[in-house]
């Protein structure tokens, strides 16, 4: 399964402000955990080159590691100006084991970029399980990153979206607006995401009793015809504008 996101930072974050990106990680690890442990830790930043074997860990009990940051800006040192990328890892290599993290950040006119990329057991599978815990994740990001987007489900989707310049619905897709069964009458479910006692957005869920294929026929129809539902009501953004 594959969560894919884009975020902006205001003018007062520092450019290469690893601490803050990672600090926004952390409360996602507890929602992965909870349905597969070796998803909650310990992460690592991938290997900086051929022959990289520092396998530093990321988290502590508390939050980002004060030597992960340090490593993250020591390998950014000659970046200046330029987009970074936060690449971390579970651990645990193979099919069906690994999972990674990767954040692309400082990038100027276009948003900063978040990916999860979960390697599942089942060819049809979902080491999250179904909507409900799948959704709980989609929202951290979506909350922590303040995104304008989140989509969650099998990569492949990508290739069956009906837009390529706008989101793909896929499982699940996160807009900030608070939306109605009346606006989307094609949904499944539309779970509010909460921030501060306050309404910041929607997932629209297109599967609710099992998970997300994008060989089924009947799932990938929904997801498309939810896309077509919003974009005809101007709510599926285009990527130029985000």
């Amino acid at each position: 399964m594959y969560l894919q996101a884009s975020f902006r930072d205001d003018a007062s974050v520092n450019e290469g402000n690893f601490s803050l990106q990672l600090r926004r990680v952390y409360p996602l690890l507890s929602d992965l955990s909870s349905s597969d442990g070796t998803l909650g830790g310990p992460w690592y930043l991938n290997a900086d080159g051929e022959g990289d074997k520092s396998g530093i860990p990321v988290f502590d009990g508390t939050g980002p590691r004060s030597a992960a940051i340090e490593e993250l800006i020591l390998r950014s040192q000659h970046e200046s100006g330029q987009p970074k990328s936060i690449n971390i890892w579970n651990g645990n290599p193979g099919k069906g084991n690994t999972s990674s993290i990767s954040i692309i950040i400082d990038c100027g006119s276009i948003a900063n970029q978040f990916e999860l990329s979960i390697s599942e057991r089942q060819k049809c599978g979902s080491r999250l399980g179904l909507y409900l815990p799948c959704a709980k994740a989609v929202s951290t990001v979506a909350v922590e990153f303040n995104c304008p987007f989140a989509t969650f489900g099998p990569r492949p989707y990508f290739e069956k979206q009906v837009f390529d310049d706008r989101p793909g619905v896929s499982w699940m897709l996160y807009l900030p607006q608070a939306l109605t069964p009346a606006q989307v009458p094609e949904a499944r479910a539309l779970i509010p995401v909460m921030h501060e006692g306050q309404q910041k957005g929607t997932i629209i869920v297109s599967v609710m009793d099992d998970v997300f294929d994008v060989n089924n026929r009947e799932h990938v129809k929904v997801a498309n015809d939810i896309e077509i539902r919003l974009a005809d009501q101007d709510l599926l953004p285009r990527f130029v504008d985000l």
